[in-house]
């Protein structure tokens, strides 16, 4: 099955409307016509869909289509929507052994306008070729997200720029990469990273180094960390409320998200810019304060 999905202007998480493809056939019952392209509908509805709480129905719009016309149904309903409206923000999840069958409509224009791509597969190998012609038909703005392996000789080069990282496979990627994000945000998982390299990783830091950085997340700490190795040779502190608030806040386009600080150890690079680092449940988190007593 595959999806068109419009979200709620100030809500990223809620669906307002859906244009489902299904591989098995229902009754036509009408045609919704494009950009003069008819697609045929196999069935409209409006239902309620219970959450957590059965007081609070969601109204959920859906038409659903025949799978066959999903190529250039989603072209024209994408160009389309491009011609309405001002400015079209887009993102695309992509799993990897469809990407065959999604050279042709991938070729199309349209997908340059895409802000974000997921790169999905289960079992699927993320090539360095096949990420090269995904990256060159969709150009992603804003940042990507890997849920896919990596192959053993990805370059991880290319990932370094975006503005938002999120790999939660990142395997052995090396530590000079580390030291060369450029993002604003990375969420990196299944890494090789010990306390000794993220010492390295902040001591490059300190130096003035990773200017756009805000965040740096990393799994794989179970247990808190060897404090004495992570913050070797670092002039560091535990948390003075006079310095900076408890909570630190992290703004995407429509959500917040909010970090306990309190037991963090914090820390400046040589401009004076201060951070935090602090271990939650099984995450290492590196915060970077901007304002360091947020609203």
């Amino acid at each position: 099955m595959d999806e068109i999905v419009f979200y709620e202007s100030n809500n990223t998480t809620k669906r307002d409307f859906m244009i489902l493809f299904l591989k098995k056939s229902q009754p036509i019952v009408s045609r919704m016509k494009v950009n003069n392209v008819c697609i045929d509908v196999w069935f409209v509805k409006t239902f309620i869909e219970q959450k957590l709480k059965p007081e609070k129905n969601v109204n959920r719009k859906i038409i659903r289509c025949n799978s066959n016309q999903f190529g250039y149904g989603l072209i024209h309903v994408l160009t389309h929507l491009d011609k309405i409206f001002s400015r079209i923000d887009f993102s695309l999840g992509i799993e990897i052994n469809m990407v065959p069958v999604l050279r042709g409509i991938l070729s199309h224009q349209i997908f340059q306008k895409c802000i974000y791509v997921q790169f999905r597969g289960k079992k699927e190998i993320l090539s360095n070729e096949i990420f090269d012609y995904l990256l060159e038909k969709t150009q992603p703005t804003i940042g990507i997200t890997i849920f896919c392996s990596l192959s053993p000789d990805f370059d991880y080069k290319k990932i370094l720029h975006f503005s938002r990282l999120r790999v939660p496979n990142l395997g052995k990627m090396p530590l000079k990469d580390l030291k060369a994000l450029d993002c604003e945000i990375a969420i990196l998982g299944s890494h090789q990273f010990k306390e000794a390299d993220i010492n390295e990783f902040l001591h490059h830091w300190i130096k003035g180094n990773n200017r756009k950085l805000r965040r740096l997340k990393l799994d794989g700490f179970q247990e808190a960390p060897d404090w004495d190795i992570l913050l070797k040779d670092i002039v560091h502190t535990e948390w003075n409320p006079k310095e900076r608030g408890k909570y630190y806040k992290l703004k995407y386009t429509h959500t917040e998200e909010t970090i306990d600080c309190q037991n963090g150890r914090d820390l400046k690079n040589k401009e004076g810019r201060m951070a935090t680092v602090v271990h939650h449940w099984k995450f290492l988190d590196f915060l970077i304060w901007s304002d360091p007593f947020p609203e």
